[in-house]
């Protein structure tokens, strides 16, 4: 009787198994079977574990018609905290520190500062981020911003899980997230948020994927940004540095002499 349980048992197993393998219509595409709950399950597993992390980057950005390029950088809390500083030539701009619950932003160059809850963020720099997107961004590491199953569509060597549909004919508009990623090693290729409502929409595509002090990292970040047909801004980042730390502070003051901003 035991026998006859067990044969039963590995016989299913590999129908199972077969079944699985047969009904993939892209055996070049190793992920292709990976629903989004199943993609997250096996990214969380697989991403960079740090209690905190210290990133330092280059930019080259373009926005409204005037060029310009400064340092970021970032000291990272896991899922608690983002401090970032903006420097061109040695000189400290602007600072900025944000917590799941507030947000102090310091603007050294026109001596102002604003001080808040988190949800003042969208105002201050006229877009709605959430907390995990600005942790995970510049480490190439997806933020779903929908919570349902959402739809896929495999474009080899690329599989794209987005919010809506892949056939403008069947969205309902509004807000939209698209995100792809290698078919063969599930790396975070592009990210794009769309608003359809403003007629918005930003992209980032990651680029040159290497070894950054020990750590598998995308080097480049390419943003766009449009409204229309109208691009309103265009960045290139470069990753310089990264390291993590157990512990670390973020320092921010705000000198008596700078005037409250207000935020309307």
């Amino acid at each position: 009787m035991w026998r006859v349980v067990l044969l039963s048992l590995v016989v299913l197993a590999g129908c199972k198994s077969r079944q699985k393998l047969g009904v993939n219509p892209y055996p070049n595409c190793k992920y292709a079977m990976y629903s989004k709950s199943e993609l997250i399950e096996k990214l969380d597993s697989s991403a960079l574990q740090f209690e905190w992390i210290k990133l330092k980057t280059k930019v080259d950005a373009e926005y409204n018609d005037e060029k310009m390029n400064f340092q970021v950088q970032m000291r990272i809390k896991k899922d608690s905290l983002v401090f970032a500083k903006i420097s061109k030539s040695g000189f400290t701009g602007i600072k900025l520190l944000a917590t799941r619950d507030t947000v102090v932003y310091v603007d050294k160059m026109n001596k102002k500062y604003f001080s808040g809850s988190y949800d003042h963020l969208e105002k201050l720099i006229n877009i709605k981020v959430p907390f995990e997107f600005i942790q995970n961004v510049f480490l190439g590491e997806p933020t779903f911003l929908y919570e349902n199953e959402g739809f896929q569509k495999i474009v080899e060597p690329l599989i794209s899980y987005s919010s809506q549909s892949f056939d403008k004919d069947l969205n309902d508009g509004g807000f939209n997230q698209v995100q792809s990623f290698t078919c063969d090693s599930l790396y975070l290729k592009t990210v794009g948020i769309i608003d359809s409502e403003t007629n918005k929409e930003v992209w980032f595509e990651y680029d040159k994927r290497g070894d950054i002090n020990g750590y598998s990292l995308n080097k480049n970040i390419n943003v766009k940004g449009f409204q229309g047909e109208k691009q309103l801004i265009l960045a290139e980042i470069e990753l310089k540095r990264i390291k993590t730390f157990d512990d670390l502070d973020a320092p921010i003051e705000i000198p008596d002499d700078f005037e409250k901003m207000e935020i309307k």
